[in-house]
């Protein structure tokens, strides 16, 4: 009687722990950046000896790529040398429930 009463146990948890397990997974995973070269201020370039702060908004594609590029704080002469590296930085796309998306991404870079 033990065995039918353990079987009709493990017959209602085994639908609570397969539910449990399939809720475990992250349902959205974020780009994340790999690389991103240092902007290019060097003497003759228009950012040379400016400093600042720059945060862009990128919108990473599903291949990894980088899209539409908007700046939200930063003046316009470092604004352009940040895209221009932003613009050959590298990323591992995003993920939303398993399949890659297409998701934005903020870079915050200081001169």
């Amino acid at each position: 009687m033990r065995t039918v009463w353990a079987f009709f146990a493990l017959l209602l948890a085994a639908p609570v722990c397969i539910t449990l397990h399939a809720q475990s997974r992250p349902l959205m995973v974020p780009p994340r950046l790999i690389s991103v070269l240092a902007p290019d201020c060097r003497s003759g370039k228009a950012c040379h000896g400016e400093h600042g702060h720059v945060r862009l908004i990128v919108d990473i594609l599903e291949d990894g790529k980088v899209g539409d590029i908007k700046v939200e704080l930063g003046n316009a002469t470092l604004a352009d040398a940040a895209t221009l590296a932003v613009q050959q930085a590298e990323f591992l796309p995003g993920y939303f429930q398993g399949k890659p998306q297409s998701m934005d991404f903020v870079v915050n870079l200081r001169f």
